[in-house]
């Protein structure tokens, strides 16, 4: 009998963590990925709610990107963007580039809602401490009207770099059709990690 509880024992103990690493498991799965108040987004926020600085949709160049580093590992897994309304069918163009090792990490093109910022996922991009990063938004497809190249973005009296939590956006550049503008706004363009 004293063998037969032992064993019953055992076997309660092996199911509540075998229960419990399925939990942890389920939990990172809900966590991962989260779309819902991204580095970014609270980044833009805070540059956004800064006097004189505003959050507005203009610029009417082909590509709007900006340079960033992490200071932890991070993976981005999302990209979230707001297309124009006469836009939302067209696809954008995104490139996320290693500055430091000279490598483009994703290239893919995309449509978005235009009543809000929505999300694609793409395969994970690992990001390094250490490495200068850009992501752009180019929209060369832009119907003879070059107003349709016009996006979100934040400006005002901004500072770089900017930083929050693990992202710091180092810089930004606007061009394709004039320009280039360099480091005085910033595209709300999502990285989601």
């Amino acid at each position: 009998m004293k063998f037969k509880s032992g064993y019953l024992l055992f076997i309660i103990i092996v199911l509540i963590f075998t229960g419990c690493n399925k939990d942890n498991k389920n939990i990172s799965k809900i966590t991962e990925c989260d779309t819902s108040n991204t580095t970014f987004n609270q980044l833009y926020n805070t540059l956004v709610n800064t006097a004189p600085n505003q959050n507005r949709i203009t610029m009417d160049l082909e590509t709007h990107s900006y340079t960033f580093e992490v200071l932890t590992e991070q993976k981005i897994c999302k990209i979230g963007y707001q297309s124009l309304s006469t836009f939302n069918t067209t696809p954008y163009l995104f490139e996320i580039s290693d500055n430091t090792s000279s490598t483009l990490l994703y290239s893919g093109s995309h449509t978005f809602s235009s009543l809000t910022t929505s999300y694609v996922s793409i395969p994970p991009v690992q990001l390094i401490v250490g490495h200068s990063y850009t992501i752009k938004r180019i929209q060369k497809n832009w119907n003879g009207n070059i107003v349709n190249t016009i996006g979100r973005l934040v400006e005002g009296n901004l500072i770089f770099p900017s930083t929050f939590g693990a992202l710091k956006i180092t810089g930004s550049s606007f061009y394709g059709t004039g320009g280039p503008l360099d480091n005085e706004i910033i595209p709300y363009i999502d990285i989601v990690f």
